[in-house]
């Protein structure tokens, strides 16, 4: 080995930097590459409950692509409740890390999720069922699921309400009921992750996962795969999935409300999502959360009310 003079050799001084820096730029392309592979953060909630079975399956396929998890929903079934909000007490259980139920709505979850349990940790997406039961058409007003997401939205979180179809004639099948639902719930479940991805792919982290208001409402058929004709997106229908009938009971002025399916027919909107999803295909809305209505006949409207800003108030 050939001998170096002293000034041309590293000194332990300059070794020591040497490693230093060398170790400061490992950490720095470590932290970019880890920042760049953090895995999205999912609220997850419903209107079923807490241990509803789509809801434990759509848990189970988050984690297994590898997102971050936090469960926040409803203790008990809460289909039906809109966007309804709990005003008084507010039972809220931690039942194990990142898993909590609430005694109040779907939207009641999210709203508390967001306010209290997650202020330091914002979720990247709210994912709102699996719901057991098809949101469809006029119907949507009515879901809690749709709700839950509606409510991510008005507190500046995306969301995408999730929902497998039932079929009422199953409601009699035996040993399990609605079977054909119940097994739809695992390759819906892979559906929303395929969905995730695909807005993922197309997200620069300058903004959300979706335009600012809006929300996505994917209907799942109850269908083995091969049965399932494809993915449309679709309009919301003036027609409801499910149509309420009340019956008269034996007690004088007691009915009992149930429900039936409701027509599927609506040439109002291009697109019904009701039609597509009763010919088998797996449908895709998308809402505005802002609940404001602009152009078209919203000034059509404003045009017709113009003269009471202008009349006096005697």
């Amino acid at each position: 080995m050939e001998f170096q003079p002293r000034h041309n050799r590293p000194t332990v001084r300059g070794h020591r930097r040497l490693f230093t820096a060398h170790i400061a730029f490992i950490a720095v392309a470590l932290c970019g590459s880890v920042a760049a592979q953090t895995p999205l953060h999912v609220l997850l909630s419903n209107d079923d409950g807490y241990a509803a079975p789509g809801l434990v399956e759509m848990h189970k396929a988050l984690r297994a692509a590898g997102y971050k998890v936090s469960v926040v929903a409803p203790r008990d079934q809460q289909s039906g409740s809109s966007m309804r909000v709990t005003l008084g007490p507010l039972a809220v259980e931690k039942i194990e890390d990142d898993f909590w139920v609430v005694s109040g709505t779907p939207a009641d979850s999210v709203s508390f999720a967001l306010h209290e349990l997650l202020v330091e940790d914002k979720p990247n997406l709210v994912v709102s069922g699996i719901n057991f039961g098809q949101n469809l058409g006029a119907n949507t007003n009515l879901s809690g699921t749709v709700g839950a997401a509606m409510m991510a939205t008005q507190l500046a979180i995306p969301a995408i309400a999730i929902s497998v179809g039932l079929d009422l004639s199953e409601s009699g099948a035996t040993p399990v009921r609605f079977p054909s639902t119940m097994a739809a719930f695992a390759p819906a479940a892979d559906f929303m992750i395929k969905l995730i991805h695909q807005l993922e792919e197309s997200w620069t982290r300058s903004g959300g996962l979706l335009p600012p208001n809006l929300l996505l409402n994917v209907n799942y058929p109850a269908l083995a795969n091969a049965h399932i004709k494809g993915i449309a997106m679709t309009d919301v229908a003036r027609v409801g999935g499910f149509v309420p009938r009340y019956l008269s009971t034996q007690v004088d002025g007691e009915y009992r409300a149930t429900l039936e399916h409701g027509g599927s027919t609506d040439d109002s909107v291009a697109e019904p999502d009701t039609e597509r999803f009763a010919r088998g295909y797996i449908t895709l809305s998308i809402l505005d959360g802002y609940l404001g209505v602009g152009g078209g006949a919203g000034d059509v409207t404003r045009r017709r009310l113009e003269r009471i800003f202008t009349t006096p108030n005697n």
